[in-house]
């Protein structure tokens, strides 16, 4: 009975947020193709704030057991395309992909993760929210989305059709969807994949790393030992090409342990947010007060701020020239995207590379 409340107040949710119709049009596009699919992706928005206030357990389950409440709304889909006839091709509910996507999360500390307190929650599966500076940044790549798999059996009745359909969740390597020793409920004969309705998908991976790591190249250690990591996060589908190195941004997403030649905890990526850092809008008096001292010569004013730029990580005085490309490099950077013919590119070489990757 608590299921079926749950179906219900997703559909009413989904109506009064306007997913229903969003996912109609969707709909419409699969159903024009003319082409039958393995696997329907739809992707609905979710702002977690409504759902509790119209039924708290569905709200519940979307932020304590996501893949559970992607099941609801599989459901309730499925049963939206068949009343309506929307898709014509759809044989099974399996077929359907449900990703719900968070606008948020309620801000209290337990939805938080801190990258730098130890250990991580990466076993129950939930949706998190962190904040973290990219460092590194992987080309895209494939990975599938969903399979088709048949009985290997011919006279078993799933040696056709489409009974048997993996899709990738939140965390499950590539082997969890594609893989050869998948057996067949019915008749525990082997299954074999058909290729042709494999569905791929865009796949990137991205490091952050938490903005307290910065006070490292300070010497910050408040006496005590420590140790910076970075945090592997999956970018997929329309979340590739969304991340740029040096910015910081929230990241909403499950923590996972992926194991493979070692054990390591990344991210899920649900949806990514730029973090716009407040920064003064104007010069300060002290500057003003420099710039005039210095008004007779033409070099003072940057040769100063060469000097004393950055003193927290190398001596000043040093490595006066490399500082001040990097402050013209500055200059030319904004917080909007610009073409790359823009950005000021610098080529140092020198025989102390310590001083310099700080």
């Amino acid at each position: 009975m608590s299921n079926l409340k749950m179906k219900e107040a997703a559909l009413i949710y989904l109506d009064r947020s306007g997913g229903l119709q969003k996912f109609i049009d969707d709909c419409k596009y699969y159903n024009d193709s003319k082409q039958s699919y393995a696997v329907y992706r739809f992707n609905i928005l979710i702002n977690p704030s409504d759902v509790v206030e119209l039924y708290a357990e569905l709200g519940n389950h979307i932020l304590h057991h996501p893949l559970k409440a992607a099941q609801v709304f599989q459901s309730v889909c499925f049963i939206a395309v068949k009343t309506l006839s929307l898709i014509g091709q759809l044989q099974t509910e399996t077929q359907i992909n449900i990703v719900l996507k968070l606008t948020h999360l309620p801000s209290l500390p337990s939805y938080c993760l801190d990258l730098c307190e130890f250990p991580l929650d990466y076993t129950s599966q939930r949706f998190y929210i962190m904040q973290g500076i990219v460092i590194a940044i992987t080309t895209v790549t494939k990975y599938t989305q969903g399979a088709r798999f048949l009985c290997s059996d011919e006279a078993c009745p799933f040696s056709k059709g489409f009974q048997y359909v993996r899709v990738h969740v939140p965390g499950a390597t590539e082997s969890a969807t594609i893989r050869n020793d998948f057996l067949c409920n019915l008749c525990s004969s082997s299954l074999q994949e058909d290729r042709k309705f494999r569905v791929l998908g865009d796949k990137q991976i991205v490091e952050i790393i938490a903005t307290e790591a910065l006070h490292a190249f300070q010497g910050y250690s408040k006496n005590q030992p420590f140790r910076f990591q970075s945090l592997t996060i999956f970018l997929r589908d329309e979340l590739v090409n969304k991340m740029n190195i040096g910015n910081k941004y929230k990241i909403i997403g499950i923590p996972t342990c992926v194991k493979t030649s070692q054990t390591a905890v990344c991210i899920e990526a649900n949806s990514i947010t730029l973090c716009n850092l407040k920064v003064p809008s104007g010069i300060s008096d002290n500057f003003r007060c420099l710039l005039s001292l210095t008004s007779s010569s033409c070099w003072k004013f940057t040769a100063i701020l060469a000097n004393i730029f950055a003193s927290h990580i190398v001596p000043p005085g040093t490595y006066n020239l490399l500082k001040l490309c990097l402050l013209m490099s500055l200059v030319e950077t904004s917080d909007r995207n610009k073409e790359s013919e823009d950005c000021l590119d610098i080529l140092i070489i020198t025989s102390d590379t310590l001083l310099v990757d700080r």
